[in-house]
């Protein structure tokens, strides 16, 4: 099944690696015109502006955004805006992933949670909601994780703000539902990114035992996800979390 965004404009937080770079990839080949964010490695934004819009064609561009910051997240969105007139996709991809044991956890590794996983989520929320009203229309996909629900030893942070995603995902998809504006989640398991790199064989093994269909999941897993969850094919779908766990999820 094709699924095209052709003049959609689609906004992806953390575009310049892992995940969200490979959600920049899949919506560029879907012909959107695509707005990532990326925090500090602007070489690195751009090599991904550079290979997608040699592949595709797409419209790319790559924005340094601080997403805890309203006044960057607003002074961003405003720019989108001026540009575009609207925002049809969000895409909350950005995040923070700390680990230790719950009394080992500082303030400031909590507070840095907190502040880049949900309160991120707020500011581009609250700047690309009034928009989507006014079009009457509008889809915001925010990946969460399966430590949402089943969270793992030395994840307290982490898991605790991933569960505030969802709450919040499903409070979003009750107010906006009736101004055609939907609100969903991907909740994904262990992806093969440069995160897996800092886990050791020991750990990833376990989670392979745990995991039914045996594999850890691919970039694309998620990214097919979202275009399937962003498009009109999901246009009935909405508050729901789709966990891609490859089945970790069920032990």
């Amino acid at each position: 099944m094709e699924i095209s965004f052709s003049d959609k404009v689609v906004i992806i937080t953390g575009g310049s690696r892992g995940i969200g770079k490979d959600l920049v990839r899949a919506f560029a080949q879907a012909n959107a015109k695509v707005y990532f964010t990326y925090l500090t490695n602007g070489e690195k934004a751009q090599n991904v502006v550079d290979e997608f819009s040699r592949r595709y064609a797409a419209t790319i561009k790559a924005n340094a955004v601080d997403g805890r910051s309203k006044e960057d997240v607003h002074n961003f969105i405003e720019t989108v805006i001026t540009e575009n007139k609207k925002i049809d996709v969000l895409i909350n991809s950005a995040g923070y992933i700390p680990r230790g044991l719950f009394l080992n956890t500082s303030e400031d590794v909590w507070k840095n949670a907190i502040e880049s996983n949900v309160s991120s989520i707020y500011n581009y929320c609250t700047n690309v909601l009034k928009y989507m009203l006014l079009e009457k229309g509008g889809c915001i996909i925010n990946i969460s994780s399966v430590s949402a629900h089943f969270p793992a030893k030395g994840q307290a942070a982490y898991s605790a703000s991933k569960g505030a995603i969802e709450s919040l995902t499903k409070a979003l998809a009750l107010e906006y539902g009736k101004y055609n504006i939907r609100v969903n989640t991907i909740a994904p398991g262990l992806v093969e990114t440069e995160v897996v790199k800092t886990i050791s064989n020991q750990v990833k093994q376990e989670i392979l035992k745990r995991t039914p269909l045996g594999r850890f999941g691919r970039a694309e897993d998620v990214s097919n996800t979202a275009l399937f969850l962003a498009s009109e094919n999901a246009s009935y779908i909405t508050g729901t979390q789709l966990l891609v766990t490859g089945g970790r999820h069920l032990d």
